[in-house]
């Protein structure tokens, strides 16, 4: 399934989805959003992302919502909260040190605030026209952000920026 990424906010809260496989192709409408929420004026004082329905996520998608944690933190000194089913894309949040910078829940705890978010009005973010060498500055600060989240990170994404540069 086509990767797809869809925002919603109620009051001060920010609800994000992700849906079936999120490739880096599917980000640059992402990374867009993502500049215009923590330059706004109107403040962010919760961080909900739901990857229950979502298939897979390459690195740079990865990247990209641990800059979302890195600048909530700078923000709020908070942690934004990431809904995930138990198993293979829990484990890899868990083997990328996600369980560091988000409170990561699974379905089986607490989901008042995904109950909630089922209740919005999502938009799907539209793909943002970028040249080449802009997507290739994306991916590299995506997996920047990788490796800035855990020391445990370094040795797995600083060789794959050297590679991309």
């Amino acid at each position: 399934m086509k990767g797809r990424i869809l925002t919603a906010r109620l009051d001060d809260i920010e609800y994000i989805n992700f849906i079936g496989v999120v490739r880096y192709s599917d980000c640059s409408g992402l990374e867009a959003y993502i500049n215009q929420l923590f330059q706004s004026p109107k403040g962010v004082s919760e961080i909900a992302i739901n990857l229950e329905n979502a298939d897979m996520l390459d690195s740079t998608a990865l990247g990209l919502l641990a800059r979302i944690s890195i600048e909530f933190k700078k923000a709020t000194d908070k942690q934004p909260v990431i809904f995930v089913k138990k198993g293979e894309l829990a484990h890899i949040l868990r083997r990328v040190c996600f369980d560091q910078v988000f409170r990561i829940v699974t379905s089986k705890q607490n989901k008042s605030d995904l109950e909630t978010s089922q209740n919005l009005n999502f938009i799907e973010l539209a793909s943002v026209q970028v040249d080449e060498n802009k997507v290739l500055e994306s991916v590299l600060l995506a997996h920047k952000n990788l490796a800035d989240i855990s020391k445990d990170n370094e040795h797995y994404y600083t060789d794959i920026s050297k590679v991309l540069t």
